[in-house]
């Protein structure tokens, strides 16, 4: 007959408790890697956001190009009125003023530009671009906070037999001690109710 297969062994005891503690770190480790990639993918966006703010040309570089094409404006404006004097509406005239309607429309967006900047239109955007970003910092920072929880749980409960062991270690001192003062009081007292029982067997015996 096969031997009877015996679980409550300390090999098996000690093979369990390899596994537990290995389901413990993975689940650590990987947490600890989701939500740190979570988090740094957070950081990148927002500094993306802040390197694309940064790069934007100041004011006065933005007010030197509105007033260069301001001048080139002007004269296309004279030639434009000189070439309507001499041939009037010719091809040159519609020329000059496609090229003037085209130079107009980049001192609109160049005004538009300065405009954003004097009122902290870009400020705002990019707060607004960075908000879109807190959800990576919340999420990474609860992967990390349950995955060091679980794995926690996880480690006491393979450590459930060294920690009842070290409970006991610091309890049984107290305990010793306590039953060692507390033996010769119950000593006399098992004496003295032997002796009670004992005078009053006699008693009866008499009786």
């Amino acid at each position: 007959m096969d031997e009877k297969k015996e679980f409550l062994t300390e090999e098996n005891y000690e093979r369990g408790k390899k596994k537990v503690m290995t389901i413990a770190l993975i689940v650590l480790v990987l947490g600890l890697l989701i939500g740190g990639s979570l988090i740094a993918t957070g950081i990148i966006k927002s500094s993306q956001v802040q390197t694309a703010s940064s790069s934007e040309r100041s004011k006065e570089t933005i007010q030197s190009e509105i007033d260069s094409l301001n001048s080139e404006l002007a004269t296309l404006k004279a030639k434009k009125n000189q070439e309507f004097q001499s041939n009037g509406f010719s091809e040159e005239y519609y020329r000059l003023d496609n090229e003037i309607k085209t130079k107009q429309s980049k001192v609109s967006d160049l005004e538009t530009e300065i405009w954003k900047a004097d009122s902290g239109f870009n400020s705002t955007k990019d707060s607004i671009s960075k908000a879109k970003y807190v959800p990576f910092y919340m999420f990474g920072a609860f992967i990390i906070i349950s995955s060091c929880m679980i794995s926690g749980a996880i480690f006491i409960f393979g450590k459930r037999r060294e920690i009842t062991a070290f409970t006991a270690q610091q309890v049984m001192p107290v305990a010793q001690e306590g039953i060692e003062k507390m033996a010769p009081t119950i000593g006399n007292a098992a004496g003295e109710l032997a002796k009670g029982i004992k005078k009053g067997l006699n008693d009866a015996d008499k009786e």
